[in-house]
């Protein structure tokens, strides 16, 4: 696997390296700012499969610098892992919001270090012979994609606060691991998604999962939020200060069906006239167990999905 790591002190630079090469890791280049890093990935070939970012660095900080990477196309999905002391929510959410995977402090527990590097690894295995989440909609010849599969996650993009998925469950297993408390999880699952992927061409598909995220995010009542596509029709989402009063919500999903019944779905025959997402109340993360907060970030979608009861389709 090719690791750039990139941080400004010097000493951070040779104990990462020492740990990923007793790791089995001896492909990393390091660089000690974010302009000798741009030039370095710049120039990268073959391209590099990995990046460990320090967030704090003179001139241009790390979360800059995972943004601008996240931009050029061949790393749209690349696994990046901010290395860094710096450990409020703040940070965190600033990190995530630039296009991190995942986040480790400092000081670094180097079996936890070591356990990651070999996810991220065994992640770009399994994906090495994948098409990319972000899928680019129309080859050269205007031939009709390789269709989603219905059930996975994707990242959508262009959809204000989304991350992926894997990068929200790191996200929250990151602030569990703080402490850090007053968050809630919700979710939204489109009513008829299958009958629309079996329907409808995948450009048109994704064009209904881009203006329904965008208008969930839009009308949330809820504050540092991130939100994924988590596959089978599903949105899923974690936030501060989410309103979990039942009225309240409830006037949240009319807003949001309001708007939706906007947008214009396709003509095909046997398609809904518009598009509709139910909900289920957003529900209190536990801040101190990690595990617990991910069953309740899954939870919610289940109770999404019980109120759509679009099951009818369920197996298209």
């Amino acid at each position: 696997m090719k690791i750039l790591v990139v941080d400004d002190d010097p000493m951070v630079l040779e104990v990462l390296k020492h740990s990923l090469a007793h790791s089995g890791y001896d492909d990393v280049t390091v660089a000690q700012s974010a302009v000798e890093a741009s030039q370095i990935i710049a120039k990268a070939n073959p391209a590099f499969e990995c990046f460990l970012l320090d967030m704090s660095m003179p001139e241009i900080e790390g979360d800059d610098l995972c943004y601008w990477v996240r931009q050029l196309p061949q790393y749209a999905s690349t696994p990046i892992l901010m290395v860094t002391a710096l450990a409020n929510k703040r940070d965190i959410d600033r990190a995530f919001a630039a296009g991190a995977s995942d986040y480790i402090t400092k000081p670094i527990d180097m079996s936890d270090f070591g356990m990651r590097i070999q996810q991220i690894d065994r992640k770009n295995s399994q994906n090495a012979f994948k098409a990319p989440a972000s899928i680019s909609l129309l080859d050269k010849q205007d031939q009709e994609p390789d269709r989603i599969d219905f059930s996975k996650p994707v990242h959508l993009g262009e959809i204000t606060g989304e991350v992926d998925l894997a990068s929200l469950e790191n996200y929250l297993l990151q602030l569990s691991r703080k402490g850090i408390e007053g968050l809630s999880a919700f979710a939204f699952t489109i009513a008829d998604a299958a009958k629309f992927h079996f329907v409808c061409t995948t450009e048109e598909y994704l064009d209904i999962l881009k203006s329904t995220g965008q208008i969930i995010s839009d009308h949330l009542a809820a504050s540092g939020f991130f939100l994924s596509y988590a596959g089978s029709g599903s949105f899923v989402g974690v936030g501060q200060n989410a309103n979990l009063h039942h009225d309240e919500w409830e006037k949240t999903e009319r807003s949001i069906q309001e708007a939706l019944a906007k947008v214009a779905v396709p003509s095909s025959l046997g398609l809904p006239s518009k598009i509709q997402v139910f909900s289920g109340v957003p529900l209190r993360l536990n801040g101190k167990y990690a595990e617990r907060s991910l069953d309740i970030l899954y939870r919610t979608i289940v109770e999404a999905e019980d109120r759509c009861g679009d099951t009818s389709w369920a197996q298209v």
